[in-house]
């Protein structure tokens, strides 16, 4: 059975089907994927293609990518080696080789450079960053508020109903759900692409929305390059600026000048994000923002949305995108959005349920026992207990924002612990008392700060962990 990127337009849903049945698949199989938990969960081996050589490696992705990593260090320290062989021969003939007494070391010193074949350059951090501004000014919680709000594309026809949610600045949000259930016309009620049709939504007037979905690559200008897209967006910046735009979105003068249809897909997809963000949005919609982007990109695109100090909904089938980056998951389904309390491993559970599979739910009346394997999602009789639920969090947000702060205060102040433990290593202030003394001081300062953040943090998560669990 041979797959080529076979993830890349399922649901999350579908994903979860299909691993499970590749796992019992009793024949060989050959997956082209970029996704990661696919890889872990169902390859067995995995053969790699670069610089138009395939390796093989034995074991899931994970074990793939430490034995790799652990090659191209001692490939790096094979070449440093060699290179330093290289010029102590090319030395020795430069200076021997016209003295007739060394002349056969000499000789002998060319013939070994000759037969001495250059290890390949390793190739390091290929992926730029992604990088999501953050908002200029953070706004007061909640950012938007669904009251009884009804969406639609038709008059009488709503897709979605019911809708009573909150978004605040911080939040983290998955949307579950299988294709056509709503998960898009959803995102695009919050991107103010569509309208309410009943009902009220409530934003704050200074907000500041992207959005990002699949199908804007298509969007782009294919003939113009991404300097022009940038000079589009801030056409009163100066060459220069515009150029060191590009520069801080991993667009170099090269790729810079490369007119968008010569673009790779992570590249484009790349171009998209900068494009999106591009005025420090308050909250970033994502719409199956890794289809285009290989396992290294989404790693990076990892990094940006932990990073970024705004609100992130996210609809991806890409289950360890979800697992790390969302902190709340959202179940639309049944014409209507509600938060799911379970997690993954619950949902996942539930999906490849065989009474579910062989009995699948309906509008109207479950069958007997579905009931229980149905993810938990508030019916209409709980609005209240929903009510008092986003009310709690509103109270509770102070304190949940206290501990967010001294995370990322603790953050900082270690990293200059390690700037300085770096410069406690250099060798002339090693070699200077004062500085040394006075370097000194200042680690142990930080660490003293450090410690006091970590006190705040612990304090502040710990009453907001208990007050979330009460009663």
């Amino acid at each position: 059975l041979l797959l080529d990127e076979p993830t890349n337009y399922l649901d999350l849903e579908g994903t979860i089907w299909l691993e499970d049945y590749l796992r019992s698949y009793p024949y060989t199989v050959l997956i082209v994927s970029h996704d990661k938990d696919l890889l872990n969960n169902v390859a067995q081996n995995i053969l790699h293609l670069e610089n138009q050589k395939l390796s093989f490696y034995s074991g899931n992705y994970d074990r793939f990518d430490r034995t790799r990593r652990e090659k191209l260090m001692l490939q790096l320290s094979m070449k440093k080696k060699q290179e330093e062989a290289r010029r102590h021969m090319e030395s020795f003939v430069e200076r021997f080789k016209a003295k007739a007494s060394k002349a056969r070391q000499a000789q002998s010193r060319m013939k070994a450079l000759a037969k001495m074949e250059p290890i390949a350059d390793v190739l390091q951090e290929r992926v730029f960053p992604f990088r999501f501004p953050a908002p200029e000014k953070p706004l007061a919680s909640p950012i938007i508020r669904l009251e009884d709000a009804s969406i639609g594309y038709e008059p009488g026809k709503p897709v979605l109903q019911n809708l009573n949610l909150r978004i605040d600045q911080d939040d983290r949000i998955a949307l579950l759900g299988a294709n056509g259930n709503g998960k898009s016309t959803f995102a695009k009620l919050l991107c103010d692409r569509l309208q309410v049709t009943s009902g009220h939504k409530y934003a704050s007037k200074k907000l500041r929305i992207a959005y990002f979905a699949q199908h804007q690559l298509d969007e782009l200008k294919m003939g113009e390059t991404p300097y022009e897209h940038f000079r589009e967006l801030k056409p009163d910046a100066t060459q220069a600026q515009t150029r060191a735009i590009a520069g801080s979105y991993g667009f170099g003068a090269d790729k810079a000048d490369t007119k968008v249809e010569k673009l790779s897909g992570g590249e484009k997809a790349r171009l998209l994000f900068a494009i999106a963000t591009f005025h420090k949005p308050h909250i970033i919609i994502l719409d199956e923002p890794t289809n285009h982007l290989d396992v290294d990109s989404r790693e990076a695109l990892v990094m940006a949305i932990n990073e970024y100090d705004g609100a992130i909904i996210l609809i991806s089938h890409d289950r360890h995108l979800v697992e790390t980056c969302a902190d709340r998951l959202w179940l639309v389904a049944d014409g209507s959005v509600a938060p799911y309390e379970g997690d993954l491993n619950d949902y996942r559970k539930w999906l490849l349920d065989p009474a579910r599979r062989a009995k699948p739910l309906t509008a109207g009346a479950e069958e007997d026992g579905a009931a229980e394997a149905r993810p938990s999602r508030p019916s209409i009789d709980k609005r209240e207990a929903r009510r008092l639920a986003a009310q709690k969090r509103e109270q509770m947000a102070p304190l949940k924002k206290k501990a967010q702060t001294a995370e990322k205060e603790i953050a900082r102040l270690q990293k200059l612990v390690e700037e300085l433990d770096a410069k406690l290593a250099d060798p002339k202030v090693a070699s200077d008392t004062n500085a040394m003394r006075a370097t000194a001081k200042e680690r142990a300062d930080m660490l003293k700060a450090v410690a006091k953040a970590e006190e705040v943090w612990l304090e502040a998560s710990t009453a907001y962990e208990e007050a979330m669990a009460a009663d």
